[in-house]
Order: C-alpha cells, then structure tokens, then sequence
C-alpha cells in the first residue's frame, strides 16, 4: 500500500489544516443538528473527499466518541473504511452526468438504508452534472428523506447552480499550509522510521503545490534505504543544488552576462531546466520577502521574479523549452525590461507659432485634464502662464521617458506603479502623454496606487504642468 492510502485521514483528529470545518461538523453530530445537503468546495487535494468519508463514517458511528470522532472499531466504521458499506455510496459526477444517473439516485434514495441510520450519498466534482441533472437533483435536495444526507464535493464552485448552493449547508476548504504539511511529512517519516534532513523537508514541502498528496507521494519516491537526503534528491531529480540557484540569481541580480555561460552549463549537464527554474522562482520569492523585511529597495528583484514568472508559463506551451528559459535570461540580464518594453515617439516641434493641438477624446475615468486655453494658438510662453508655471526647459522632442519614471520614483510612488511604467508603452504627442500597460495589473497597479497623481506631479516637476494623461 501506497504512504498516501496508508496515511489518509480516517477520522477527524488526523485532518490536517481544515480545523474550523472539522469541529463545526463534530459539534453538529454531537448536538444531533445535521442538514440534508452539504456542499464541499475549494482547491484539489485540500481534503473534501477524505472529509465527507469521515462524515458519513461519523453520522453512522454506533460507538461515537465524546468529541464527534467516529470509533473506527464498530462494523460500520470497519465496512467504511473498505469501502464495502452499501449505505455510503460514491459518485464521480464527471462519468455521471446525465439527468437519467440523479434520477436512478432519486429513485433508490427513497429505500430506507440496509444496516445503517442514513444512507448517504457523495457526489465528487458535482460541477459536471448537466443544467437538466442540476434541475432534477434540486427537489430532493431541499425536501430529502429523513433518512438520506447528501454531501456535494466540487473545485469549481461557479459553476454550480445558485438554486442548489441555496439548498446546502456550504464549507469552504483552504489550501493547506507549508508548516501543516511539513508538520504531517514528520510525523510520517517517524512512523515509518524514515531518517530525513530538513533540507530536504523543505525542498518537498514546495514542490507539493499546497497538496498533502503530491507530499506524501515525492516524500515515499525519494526514498533510498529509509533515508531521505538532499543530495540523493540532486541527484534523483537531476536538479540543481540551493548554493547553484542562490548563485544563478544572484547574477540575474547583478546583470551578469556570465550568467549565459552558467545556464549552459545547467542545459549541457542534462539537469532538469523546468525544476531549476520553478525552484528558481521560488529562491527569488523568498529573496524578495527577505528584502523587503529589512525595508530594501525590492524594484530589480520583482522584475526578476516577474520575468521568470512570465517566462515558467511561456514554457508550457513552447516548442523548445530550453529555448524559452534562455529568452527570459537574456531579458533580465540585458536590461530589456528597465529599458526596451519602454517606447518613445519622437514629437516634431511646432513649425511657425507654437500650437497646442486638440487631443483624441479620451474617457473621463482615465483622463486628468487641464484647463482648456482660451484662444486655439498660443505660444509656449502663453501656454505656460495659462497653466501657472514657468516656459519648459526642454522641448517636447527632448522628452525623456528615463526621466519621467525617475521623477514618479522620486515622488515615493509605489514600486509597483514605477514597475508598471516601466513595462509599457509610453508616448507623448503634443499635449496628451498616453500610456499602454502590458498586462492588466500593471494599469490596476497603477488606478489603485495613486498612479495618476504621481505622474502628474512627475510632469510638473518636468515643466509640463497641465499635460493630459491617458491610460489603458
């Protein structure tokens, strides 16, 4: 038998994580005050299959403990536990979807329960039942039988019908812990007299993606002679050690270019480039929270970790992963993203009397206006008094986009607004600067981080007051 099967929770004092469901469950049995229908939502692998099977083994007891625990000695807790009990059944809603498979579960819900007081059905992943099964389960989930309990398990709650969420008490279940989950590899590893360094601990606890299963199943793969150590991990997984990655991104850091002949030396060594650059990713996470701690200047370092971000998702669908990564390296190393994601457009100057041309209508939620000039000409001189400030020392050809970004840093803007600018398009005709972000957070960064307000001051500090800003 498998750790994983082996170490499954069967009861609720060894549920890892889920404390406040587990005790508002207990307490319920314990005061007789359970409803027809439950519904279990969240995350893979976070426990709602393991919990509805303790449930219903608890709701069945005939030897219940004080604290709502189900024996695991009577013969209902026994045919539970080996899946033999008739009166606990099982649905996988993905291979049952059809409205004929809840009717047939309707009809025979209406027999009383062969050898236990509830018979009790779980549907797992309750999400993939058809609108006109959802519509044919809904009648018996608001009036069921005394007799008959239903526990919904699903990972996408969305898509369940508001008519059935109504109709059921509802749990949501969280993604379990990195300590809760370092907390249950040791308890494993004593039980099973496995000798494990912490190094090692860790390194699983992270790759387990917050899944106790995927835990226990690279916990019991790593295994050499009831021992786990880091450098057998190295060598299993042919991934690179913590001094390597500590090494590798901090020459990302540094903008080393000899950082290209080191990932070489990764590819050519056969080492696993996907694991390096998810641990990478990782380290950079950690350096970043550390950084940040000691209240240091975190701007390189998450344009770092965005690009490699960025670059682990490209990967997946890449036709040459190496390739991919190399990419992303090069990005950071080069400076492409301080400078190249950065476009500026050349303005030509005015050719006789300085114009100020009427800009594109732009929507109001975006836009910080000035006041509008009095006459359609004007000169800059003009212009300047309009706008109560001295004429621009440089003209508008010479804008510098460097500068500007300096000027939002020096006004203590957010470093994601900085970060965002610095990852856009950015370009000024006349008097209208219009910014393009990249991605969605970069302009939410900018909308929720008093973006706007900044960049205005920045402006005005350029000798550009008045100026509209445009956003998108």
């Amino acid at each position: 038998m498998s750790l994983y099967l082996k170490y499954r929770p069967h009861d609720f004092e060894n549920l890892v994580w889920q404390n406040f469901i587990k005790q508002t469950l207990q307490k319920a049995i314990l005061e007789d005050k359970t409803v027809g229908a439950y519904l279990f939502c969240g995350p893979r692998w976070t426990g709602k299959t393991s919990t509805a099977r303790i449930f219903a083994k608890a709701l069945n007891c005939t030897d219940l403990q004080k604290d709502g625990n189900p024996c695991l000695k009577c013969d209902v807790c026994k045919w539970a536990v080996e899946n033999s009990l008739i009166d606990i059944i099982e649905i996988d809603a993905a291979s049952h979807t059809g409205v004929d498979n809840i009717r047939d579960i309707i009809e025979k819900a209406q027999f009383r329960p062969t050898k236990t007081k509830y018979k009790i059905y779980i549907i797992d992943e309750v999400h993939m039942l058809s609108k006109w099964a959802f519509n044919a389960l809904l009648k018996i989930l608001e009036e069921p039988p005394s007799h008959v309990k239903f526990i919904l398990a699903t990972t996408e709650v969305h898509k369940v019908l508001d008519t059935i969420l109504s109709r059921c008490q509802r749990f949501d279940f969280k993604s379990i812990s990195d300590d809760d989950i370092k907390s249950r590899l040791e308890f494993v590893a004593k039980s099973e007299k496995i000798k494990i360094d912490d190094t090692s601990l860790n390194y699983i606890v992270k790759n387990s993606g917050w899944a106790l299963r995927n835990a226990i199943s690279l916990f019991e793969q790593l295994i050499i002679d009831n021992e786990i150590k880091y450098e057998n991990i190295v060598e299993t997984l042919w991934i690179s050690s913590a001094d390597e990655i500590w090494d590798f991104l901090q020459m990302l850091l540094d903008d080393d270019m000899s950082v290209l002949e080191k990932f070489e030396e990764i590819q050519k060594s056969g080492k696993n480039l996907k694991l390096f650059f998810k641990d990478l990713i990782f380290f950079a996470k950690d350096k970043a929270i550390e950084e940040i701690k000691s209240w240091n200047s975190i701007d390189k370092i998450i344009a770092v970790l965005e690009e490699l971000s960025d670059t682990y998702g490209k990967s997946k669908h890449s036709l040459d992963e190496a390739t991919t990564f190399l990419i992303g390296v090069l990005k950071i190393v080069s400076g492409y993203q301080k400078e190249s994601w950065v476009t500026q457009k050349a303005v030509p100057a005015p050719k006789k009397a300085s114009t100020i041309v009427e800009s594109k209508p732009i929507p109001k939620e975006k836009v910080i206006t000035p006041k509008e000039p009095k006459s359609e000409s004007i000169s800059l001189d003009d212009a300047a008094q309009l706008f109560d400030a001295p004429a621009p020392k440089q003209s508008w050809d010479s804008f510098s986009i460097k500068d500007f970004i300096a000027e939002v840093k020096k006004l203590w803007a957010p470093g994601g607004v900085t970060m965002a600018l610095r990852a856009s398009s950015i370009i000024l005709e006349w008097s209208v600067l219009t910014v393009k972000f990249k991605t969605p957070i970069g302009l939410k960064s900018v909308q929720n981080n008093g973006g706007l307000w900044h960049m205005q001051n920045a402006l005005e500090s350029l000798w550009m007051k008045g100026y509209q800003i445009n956003i998108s």
